[in-house]
């Protein structure tokens, strides 16, 4: 017979910034007895490799308020959430293809900022001659125009993720780390509880922030949650002294993302169907592909020529939880008592504390919807039939390659 730990009013399974951050938002306000579960350790999985941009272009309004949102929070973290700063603004550029048969994308770049600026994100959409103001040393002869971010630059991921989970602890969460969640107990149509690897703990209500591990927990409970797992790999360059440093690129038009990691080091990631590797969670390489390293400096370097220079220093593979449509499912999904908060496609750090914050609101005012943001396009109910095929805006840019992920 499992043995039984003590009940939990919430227990919350995946330990990334979207639980840690549900766990903190649910601590704070008072809901009880709330128990995160980490397989590993907090941040061990998506939100320990990530780059952690904090781009808020999205041609959707849900998406860029839910980024905007945890930007403000990132921002403000010493406030907010308490101990030292974790953003580093740097100014953030977007391109999208805008070159022959590409030409009504400057149209949608114009109509995507008009929206995230009636948001409250001040960016703006900047011509070929002030990208060559702001970034001299870049190649802009293939890009007309693009969206600056003076703003948003990046986090560092683990630590964020790991103030979060400490901010939860004292406001009164219990944070489990290497604790497994093996399946999620139902009677009639009602959550009941989680089967653990130390034993069951008897709750109402799990919402389940495990990324690519989140359909094979949601099927305990007789839940199919359409999410691939595709391995995606960043390399980490040294640049020449040519190239002190550099804004935050989101560079759909040459195919990659980019981010300065520290004095004198690249984080640069390629987009592209080819780069993004179906994989099983549980049996994948965490490691760079060898050449990885080459590949990535010789993208980077057809935005910054001098990064032709560059030393591959290390690498490192983790895990984008996809969904069909490259957005994620949010909200209740299946038995009473029982949510998701999962299938970010690449894209969700930058959401966490907003989506946490979402979510937390839902748990308190069951069958609402957040005044601030409308969850309902999340739902898991859309990939029932066809809705989820519905672009989520008419804005959405046209790309002659897959870049991973939506904006």
């Amino acid at each position: 017979m499992a043995a039984h730990h003590q009940s939990a009013d919430i227990v919350i399974v995946g330990g990334g910034i979207m639980g840690a951050s549900l766990a903190w938002q649910l601590a704070r306000r008072g809901a009880g007895r709330v128990t995160l579960l980490e397989r590993s350790v907090v941040a061990a999985g998506g939100s320990g490799k990530t780059g952690a941009l904090l781009r808020r272009h999205y041609s959707n309004r849900p998406e860029a308020i839910l980024a905007h949102r945890g930007w403000q929070t990132f921002a403000a973290w010493p406030e907010l959430v308490g101990g030292g700063p974790v953003h580093t603004p740097l100014g953030l550029i977007v391109t999208v293809e805008t070159g022959s048969g590409y030409e009504d994308n400057v149209e949608r770049l114009h109509r995507n900022v008009a929206l995230q600026n009636a948001v409250g994100v001040p960016s703006r959409v900047v011509d070929r001659a002030e990208l060559h103001e702001l970034q001299p040393q870049a190649d802009w002869s293939d890009v007309t125009h693009a969206a600056f971010e003076p703003d948003s630059g990046y986090v560092d991921a683990i630590a964020a993720t790991h103030g979060m989970a400490r901010a939860a602890q004292d406001a009164g969460a219990v944070v489990r780390e290497g604790t497994l969640a093996l399946g999620i107990e139902t009677a009639g149509d009602r959550v009941q509880g989680v089967r653990t690897s130390d034993g069951l703990i008897p709750t109402g209500t799990v919402v389940v922030a495990a990324g690519p591990w989140t359909p094979q927990i949601m099927r305990t409970a007789g839940v199919a949650v359409p999410i691939a797992a595709l391995r995606v790999q960043v390399a980490i360059a040294q640049r020449p002294l040519d190239i002190e440093s550099h804004m935050i690129y989101l560079d759909t038009a040459a195919g990659i993302f980019a981010r300065p990691w520290g004095p004198g080091r690249t984080l640069i990631g390629l987009g592209g169907g080819d780069q993004h590797d179906p994989v099983d969670p549980d049996r994948h390489d965490p490691g760079a592909d060898p050449g990885y390293g080459d590949l990535a400096i010789a993208a980077l370097a057809r935005r910054l020529p001098a990064m032709r220079g560059a030393a591959y220093l290390h690498g490192h593979a983790g895990l984008y939880d996809m969904t069909p449509d490259a957005h994620p499912i949010i909200g209740p999904a299946g038995p009473e008592g029982l949510y998701l908060m999962a299938g970010f496609s690449g894209a969700g750090f930058k959401k966490g504390p907003a989506v946490a914050e979402a979510m937390a609101d839902v748990l308190f005012h069951p069958g609402h919807s957040p005044d601030w943001v409308d969850l309902r396009p999340f739902t898991l109910q859309r990939f029932a039939g066809d809705a989820w095929r519905t672009p989520w805006s008419p804005d959405e840019y046209a790309f002659s390659s897959d870049f991973g992920h939506g904006l």
